[in-house]
């Protein structure tokens, strides 16, 4: 798929329902800087995890203004809440699937290090990219 097909895809589903993307992301799955996160900053968007911001639907569309159109969406995408964002939207993955990721992502957080949770992001954006990214990219192939 090209960036523009993948925007023009998720264009629509800014407000679509996705309370398992929500959880995780409410439970300090998110970015703490770099990227999409450093982004939102710059923008002046309301980074807070808290508040399950900025969106995924957000972090998707500012990704895909910031791309070539015509070029392939990048298997080098990693990002967990993005992708998990992506496979929920669309109803790709079995949402019995991704509840269970979910649970299992959230009970592996690590509190030993202050308030907010800590993940093993490298494991579980693997995990996540491997249970939805080749779904995803064949949603209008």
């Amino acid at each position: 798929m090209t960036i523009k097909q993948v925007k023009e895809f998720f264009i629509d589903k800014e407000y679509a329902p996705c309370p398992l993307t929500e959880k995780l992301v409410k439970a300090g799955y998110q970015q703490v800087s770099g990227g999409y996160i450093d982004r939102a900053k710059w923008r002046r968007v309301r980074v807070n995890y808290k508040e399950n911001s900025p969106s995924q639907y957000w972090h998707l569309m500012t990704y895909c203004d910031s791309r070539n159109p015509e070029k392939p969406f990048s298997t080098s995408v990693i990002c967990g809440e993005l992708i998990f964002w992506m496979a929920e939207a669309s109803g790709v993955v079995e949402t019995s699937e991704l509840e269970r990721m979910v649970n299992r992502i959230v009970e592996s957080a690590d509190y030993s290090r202050g308030n907010r949770p800590v993940y093993d992001r490298r494991k579980w954006n693997r995990e996540i990219y491997n249970l939805c990214f080749d779904k995803i990219m064949h949603l209008t192939m």
